[in-house]
Order: structure tokens, then sequence, then C-alpha cells
């Protein structure tokens, strides 16, 4: 076998890797008692998607590695079509917040998802008011 094609199985064996670590993280995030207990009335609850992003990894020297991320804001229901309107404002926040500080947080090769979900909380409450987003849930965090 070539080197060619044994790097190629690399990067492949590299990218399958990511692809497993990001749906065992959100399906460990999303089953998590923190979930149950967050989650209000649901009749009262809409939920607004922010398009996937791709965020650094900070440390101290600057962007360390990468993750894309892509989350769902929860929002009252009345205010629903107000916040999908916003939405940029929202992925600026985020942007803003990431680059700025360590917004996606890595400890161990692992990346701090309660952390993470955290800072994309108060990105969004910043851009949209605290009474417009009730909490984020992260659904795809994927290191790249």
């Amino acid at each position: 076998m070539g080197h060619e094609a044994r790097q190629g199985r690399r990067t492949l064996h590299a990218g399958l890797a990511g692809v497993l670590l990001g749906v065992l993280v959100t399906a460990s995030v999303l089953s998590g008692e923190t979930f149950r207990r967050q989650t209000a009335d649901a009749s009262d609850i809409a939920y607004v998607p922010v398009e996937r992003m791709t965020l650094p990894v900070m440390g101290a020297s600057g962007p360390q590695s990468y993750v894309v991320v892509a989350f769902t804001l929860e929002v009252p229901r009345t205010r629903r079509a107000w916040v999908r309107k916003r939405v940029p404002a929202v992925r600026h926040a985020v942007n803003e917040a990431a680059w700025q500080s360590s917004l996606v947080a890595e400890s161990a090769d692992r990346l701090d998802i309660e952390a993470m979900r955290a800072a994309l909380l108060v990105a969004a409450r910043s851009a949209l008011g605290p009474s417009n987003v009730r909490q984020v849930r992260i659904l795809t965090a994927v290191p790249v």
C-alpha cells in the first residue's frame, strides 16, 4: 500500500472518529438529567435553529483547533418569529464571544459541552435579551 493510500485511510479514520465523538457527546447531552430539569412547559416553548458554526478552541496563544457546532434557541412561543428574524445578531454575538474569550473550552482532549452551552446562552441573551432566550440546546459539536 502506498504512502498516499495510508495517509488517505488515516484521514478517513480521523474524520469518522470525530463524527462518532460528536454523536456520542450530543446523545449524552440530550439524554441527561440537566435537559429534563431545564425544560419548561412544552406548550409555551418554541425552538429557533441556528445553522452550523465553526468556532475556535482558544488557547493561550490563539486558536488551538476548531469545533463545528449546531444549536437551537429555546424561546417563548410568542417570541419565535421575533427571535427567528434576529438569528444573525445571535451568530454575531457567538462569533465575537468565541474569538474574544474561551467560549469553547477543552480540557484533557475533551470538549466541555456544558461550559459551551452556558457560554452560547450568555451570548444569545446578550444579543436578544434574557427574557427572549430561555435555554440553548446543542444539537451537534464536532471537533475539526
